[in-house]
């Protein structure tokens, strides 16, 4: 990945970027379907209980099979995505330096105490 071009590190940005947008709302609406499959299934709790294989019921149990196969899935991308978008910032940003801007906690000797002040590190 790393002896890719910018244009092509872009393009694999942006399919991890909807990857993980897309994952992110496959988990939500099958979260969602789940939920409607419980409530459905809780208000013809008599009739699935007793062994009826009413319209409602099998509804409700497909509602909630498919909802947490959905949510399953769709978290499964939502992290792949994340996973992708870390590793193509990385590389994106290797060849950069970093400053950092951070309070000066060296501890010196002679007074043995810690200076006050801010001490600015660059990273190459």
């Amino acid at each position: 990945m790393q002896q890719v071009s910018s244009e092509e590190l872009n393009l694999y940005y942006q399919k991890a970027l909807n990857l993980g947008q897309t994952g992110e709302t496959l988990a939500i609406t099958g979260a969602a379907a789940g939920l409607i499959g419980i409530l459905g299934a809780a208000t013809q709790n008599s009739n699935c209980s007793s062994g009826g294989s009413s319209v409602m019921c099998v509804t409700a149990a497909t509602l909630i099979s498919g909802g947490v196969a959905a949510t399953i899935i769709g978290f499964t991308m939502y992290m792949t995505g994340i996973s992708r978008i870390d590793k193509i910032r990385k590389v994106q940003f290797s060849n950069s330096y970093k400053l950092e801007l951070i309070p000066g906690r060296f501890y010196c000797s002679h007074p043995q105490n810690y200076p006050t002040g801010i001490t600015l590190r660059i990273t190459f």
